[in-house]
């Protein structure tokens, strides 16, 4: 895909080089491939992003998180804000926390086209609440909805069977909010 983009780079030159073929349309044409790689670049990165551990393999949850979102910062040009409270909840809590973090991320990445990206988790209460919010193309929820979304499916199941809720709040054109609320479940004493 780099190479692609390079390769497109020259003809780009080429053609600006010259207004007969600049102004046959070629420029148009250009454009679309453009937008087909970095669309093609999004969801390979999206891609290995879930290739990350399943679970956080003895890591804390905070520590897991702050991972993802530093690696994330290095793939891709986003300006990311975080605030992750160092929380302690059962093993299981945790995992299907950080899944429903690499889920919401890999969605960003596809779909967002985001230049920022805020990440929030924080104990309110009885709950532990994580939010996720980016400034990017938003979406129909509506349709999202009827389409039957398999990444929005996946994260409201988990949240679920946590005894957790998942409220997201998107328009077109306005971004993306997406808050989990899960109760709050005590770590495991490794000693049982």
């Amino acid at each position: 895909l780099f190479a692609a983009m390079m390769l497109l780079s020259t003809m780009r030159a080429v053609v600006d080089g010259q207004p007969e073929l600049a102004d046959s349309g070629l420029t148009k044409q250009l454009d679309t491939i453009e937008r087909v790689i970095n669309a093609a670049q999004s969801e390979m990165r999206a891609l290995l992003l879930h290739l990350r551990p399943t679970s956080l393999a003895g890591k804390p949850l905070r520590e897991g998180i702050i991972g993802l979102l530093k690696e994330l910062q290095t793939k891709i040009n986003i300006d990311i804000k975080w605030d992750i409270a160092d929380v302690h909840l059962a093993t299981t809590t945790e995992d299907h926390l950080f899944r429903i973090v690499q889920e919401l991320l890999s969605n960003t990445l596809r779909h967002a086209e985001a230049n920022q990206l805020e990440v929030y988790l924080n104990t309110v209460g009885s709950n532990v609440v994580l939010r996720m919010i980016d400034d990017g193309v938003g979406f129909d929820t509506s349709v999202a909805e009827n389409a039957g979304s398999y990444g929005l499916n996946n994260i409201e199941e988990r949240a679920r069977s946590l005894g957790g809720t998942v409220k997201l709040i998107s328009f077109p054109g306005q971004g993306t909010s997406v808050e989990v609320r899960v109760p709050v479940t005590v770590k495991e004493d490794s000693n049982d």
